[in-house]
């Protein structure tokens, strides 16, 4: 029953991706964001300072996750439309990059906080020996990680992709520098 109710859930999503809207978040990844923020937010209802610490990195995380909802992983919903070389646009696309080129600094800078948030996080439930809250802490900060180094990124090589394919110049681009994210000695 439960290899059922899996099977239908992917299937669904991959429907549900198949028929979405031209500038929507792609069903993966507001699910895995739901996830984290249900699981954040039950932590964070506890008493003590793990709930406390939770609240902070979940304060945090709501608006982060919006402005990543609203400005970046939306353009990741056209990843198969630039790599087929289709012309299905949508026609604010130009505009939505502009916005995203001049907002990802601050979502950047806000995944530091949340990344710090979470190390906190991680601290404190390891010392108060809450192992399940350690993990959720981890696994976190490795999502938060990936949008630095990968979702990022990919979203400013789609819309590069797409306005070349409508001939529209691109902007100069957006250089994330090594930084708290990436260690002391990233490998870049």
């Amino acid at each position: 029953m439960h290899t059922n109710l899996v099977v239908s859930a992917v299937l669904s999503a991959l429907a549900t991706t198949a028929m979405a809207a031209p500038f929507e978040t792609p069903y993966s990844l507001s699910a895995v964001h739901a996830d984290f923020r249900s699981q954040l937010e039950q932590v964070a209802s506890k008493s003590g300072a793990v709930g406390s610490t939770a609240r902070v990195a979940a304060d945090l995380m709501g608006p982060h996750n919006a402005a990543q909802e609203k400005l970046i992983l939306p353009i990741l919903g056209f990843a198969d439309v630039a790599a087929g070389g289709q012309m299905r646009t949508d026609p604010q696309m130009p505009e939505r990059l502009q916005v995203l080129e001049a907002e990802l600094a601050q979502i950047h800078d806000s995944d530091v906080d949340l990344v710090i948030a979470l190390v906190d996080l991680y601290a404190t439930a390891d010392e108060a020996g809450q192992p399940e809250t350690v993990r959720l802490a981890e696994r976190m900060i490795w999502h938060e990680v990936n949008d630095v180094q990968v979702l990022y990124p990919a979203a400013l090589l789609v819309g590069a992709s797409l306005q070349a394919q409508l001939g529209i110049p691109s902007p100069a681009g957006f250089q994330i520098d090594p930084g708290p994210l990436d260690g002391p000695t990233p490998s870049r």
